[in-house]
């Protein structure tokens, strides 16, 4: 999708962080803009900042009303919507040997279930204009795994999944799909997710655990940048930091010794019928 002048994006998570540096490159690029957020106020002071082409709208995205509600008001204000972006998330910090339960629903609400109430929204619309992309966000922690981190990870391989079987599944309906990949990036993550985290699903357990350095991170204005080349460009993997080649290369590299390994074992399993 080269030409973004006067198209409409949808950003959640947008009130900050990574969504709204995504928000601002895309009205930069002459998107009219959705900004999505739990914390309207929040969702307003961007869309504010953007001027008439921006409106604000709440969202929580572990609601699949409130997903569809974003996306009739979108439609009603601007009577279209072009890009997707999956980008609200959170993040907690814990051994997954003593994780409560609730730990994992309230990641897998937002991370997991944000991401499917978004392509369940919004999908049938973009196929049916034959014209669209979706974006959805999800780490570096969907490429690469490790402690304290493992529920977290959990939630973004699965948007990695998710991704890789969508963008095979419209590619040939004019529908472009992106998976971003951060690494740290400078924004509130660590204490949003705190703020925002609904008490029925908090565990009152303090896992203790280091949160990753987001301080020092590359500014998520660069990250919004990368999004918009990418949905220009059709590219599929959206990555921001090279410095995780090395262990990517050994996670894939120890896949293909396993596979290797199986062959010299059992000799080939090619071509047999199972």
């Amino acid at each position: 999708m080269q030409d973004l002048e006067g198209k409409v994006a949808v950003v959640t998570g947008a009130g900050s962080g990574i969504g709204e540096g995504i928000a601002r490159a895309a009205a930069a690029s002459g998107m009219k803009v959705v900004v999505a957020d739990i914390d309207l106020a929040k969702a307003q002071a961007v869309a504010s900042s953007l001027g008439e082409q921006a409106m604000a709208c709440r969202v929580d995205v572990s609601s699949l009303t409130s997903v569809e509600a974003m996306r009739d008001a979108a439609l009603e204000r601007f009577g279209s919507v072009h890009l997707l972006c999956n980008n609200a998330g959170v993040w907690i910090g814990a051994m997954m040997h003593d994780a409560d339960i609730k730990d994992w629903q309230y990641l897998i609400n937002v991370n997991l279930y944000g991401v499917i109430h978004g392509v369940k929204a919004f999908l049938p619309l973009l196929v049916e204009q034959g014209e669209g992309h979706i974006v959805n966000t999800a780490s570096m922690g969907g490429l690469i795994s490790g402690p304290p981190e493992g529920l977290y990870t959990t939630t973004k391989f699965a948007v990695v999944g998710l991704s890789e079987a969508l963008v095979m599944e419209v590619a040939d309906k004019g529908v472009g799909v992106s998976v971003l990949c951060p690494g740290l990036v400078n924004t509130n993550l660590i204490t949003q997710s705190f703020a925002v985290r609904p008490d029925e699903l908090d565990s009152g357990i303090d896992h203790q655990q280091p949160a990753p350095d987001v301080a020092n991170g590359i500014s998520p204005l660069v990250v919004g940048e990368q999004v918009m080349d990418a949905v220009r460009d059709g590219s599929f993997y959206v990555i921001t930091h090279d410095e995780y080649r090395d262990i990517i290369a050994m996670r894939h590299d120890g896949i293909l010794d396993a596979l290797d390994a199986h062959a010299k074992r059992y000799g080939s399993t090619s071509g047999r019928v199972l």
